[in-house]
């Protein structure tokens, strides 16, 4: 995105803003998930609290980050595991007083249907062997491609801390590295062929891990797939009392006005300003009201009823994309070791084939080390479709009570991937264009925290602290 064209938008602030940055704006923000949240977060301390925000959510705060109660004690069913090397996620455990979980370890093991093609021993030396017997010394390899991911994805932090802003996923990519855009144009598996990593290395280990975090294969796009591997850290870590607090705790100390509203329409008024239309939940009313900065936190997701959008020279329904239906069933119970033809069933279950009733099986613990009192196992399993009374008998000896959750997770990956921008339009932007490269936690929190600056340095008209980059992609404008 050129200059040339950020001037015109900061002049369209200047429209309708006549007092230019004194003014203070106000924002609507929907969707109150971590995306959504956390932008209301950074925005208040942009603006430095001059600014009036509202978030509107039509369900409940959190969005893919939930818990449910099973038996008196609650457990993650949306977004569970958080890297250590995600920067915001620590900063807001530091800023809103919470404490870190160490997830409880287990044994786990990768599953063809008929059998383990490999188990974790109780001795760690024989469990090493095994596996580098079965998948060769190449994992090696993959764990410091990761890991250089890692640092080249870590590259963001310092120029958001500059208030540097991007109006694409793209430019914010590449910025990070240049190889990270091509990496969302071609699948994961094609990517790590190239590299020549071996056969069974890709269609076990791999898609396994693939499997269990996207419930998808190894075609879904590499950068996606490499956001994916890094999930399988084994320092990964939680929010002690669940995920989910995050986000109720930045909508808190953002200190927005909260309405639990579904929003309609947004229009655009002659001015550059918009009217927002939205149902009030509580007194299922319609109403209407005006703001200066849209901001969307909610995915606009193909063949569901999205937001409409008024008296605009621009189609957003480009922009939407499919996405992925994931289904989470919590079972109390014990798993039953003729289901999976072995005496002996590892905590862990992955699995790399699609023909099976489910992506994986793992034991959990409560959300709070404060509800470990014994009531028995509890696992979640993922799965694409609605598993029966008849599944669940097949898969656990006895249960006392399951429950399930039908999510429309993350995006379906299909590379090579159109992603869309963080900037709309003058004063509506996108946080969740950076979902389409991959989903997680952190990449919404670096999402919202893009979308934020961007707003801040196009209302105070800091061009220069806009697009990063020597790239611009006209593909996105």
């Amino acid at each position: 995105m050129n200059k040339l064209y950020l001037l015109v938008c900061c002049f369209c602030y200047a429209f309708h803003n006549v007092v230019g940055s004194n003014r203070i704006p106000k924002i609507g923000i929907v969707g109150g998930g971590i995306g959504g949240t956390s932008c209301a977060y950074f925005l208040k301390e942009l603006f430095e609290g001059k600014c009036n925000i509202t978030l509107f959510e039509r369900d409940i705060v959190g969005g893919r980050l939930q818990v449910h109660n099973m038996g008196g004690q609650y457990y993650e069913t949306g977004g569970s595991v958080i890297h250590p090397q995600n920067k915001h996620m620590l900063n807001f455990l530091k800023i809103l007083g919470l404490r870190m979980k160490k997830p409880q370890g287990g044994k786990f093991g990768i599953y063809d249907g008929d059998k383990f093609v490999f188990q974790e021993s109780d001795w760690y030396f024989i469990t090493i062997a095994d596996f580098f017997w079965r998948y060769g010394l190449s994992v090696f390899e993959l764990r410091k491609d990761v890991k250089s991911m890692l640092e080249d994805f870590s590259n963001i932090y310092k120029l958001q801390e500059q208030n540097y802003a991007f109006t694409t996923v793209n430019g914010l990519l590449e910025y990070m590295s240049p190889t990270f855009k091509n990496m969302t144009q071609e699948t994961l598996l094609s990517y790590l062929q190239k590299k020549g990593y071996s056969k069974r290395l890709l269609d076990e280990f791999v898609q396994s891990v693939m499997m269990v975090n996207y419930g998808q294969t190894n075609n879904i796009s590499a950068f996606a797939g490499f956001v994916s591997l890094a999930g399988a850290d084994p320092n990964l870590w939680s929010v002690e009392g669940g995920n989910k607090l995050i986000p109720i705790e930045l909508l808190a100390k953002s200190k927005s006005k909260f309405i639990h509203g579904d929003v309609l329409e947004i229009e655009l008024k002659s001015d550059g300003s918009y009217d927002l239309k939205y149902v009030d939940e509580s007194s299922k009313t319609t109403l209407t009201e005006h703001y200066d900065i849209i901001i969307l936190a909610a995915p606009l997701i193909k063949g569901k009823e999205n937001i409409k959008f008024i008296k605009f020279q621009k189609d957003f329904q480009q922009y939407e994309k499919t996405y992925h239906q994931t289904v989470t069933t919590l079972v109390k119970g014990k798993l039953n070791p003729v289901a999976f033809k072995s005496p002996f069933v590892p905590e862990e279950i992955l699995t790399f084939k699609t023909d099976l009733l489910f992506n994986s099986v793992g034991k959990v613990s409560p959300v709070s080390d404060d509800d470990l009192e014994e009531t028995g196992d509890v696992y979640k399993i993922f799965s694409r479709e609605l598993l029966s009374d008849k599944d669940i008998e097949n898969l656990f000896e006895n249960y006392d009570v399951y429950r399930d959750i039908d999510w429309l997770a993350y995006p379906q990956y299909n590379p090579p991937e159109k992603l869309a921008p963080f900037f709309l339009y003058p004063g509506l932007y996108y946080i969740n264009a950076i979902e389409m490269a991959a989903s997680a936690m952190e990449m919404s929190s670096i999402g919202s925290k893009n979308v934020a600056l961007l707003a801040f340095n196009l209302w105070n008209n800091f061009v220069d602290k806009v697009d990063y980059h020597k790239r611009s992609y006209k593909d996105e404008l």
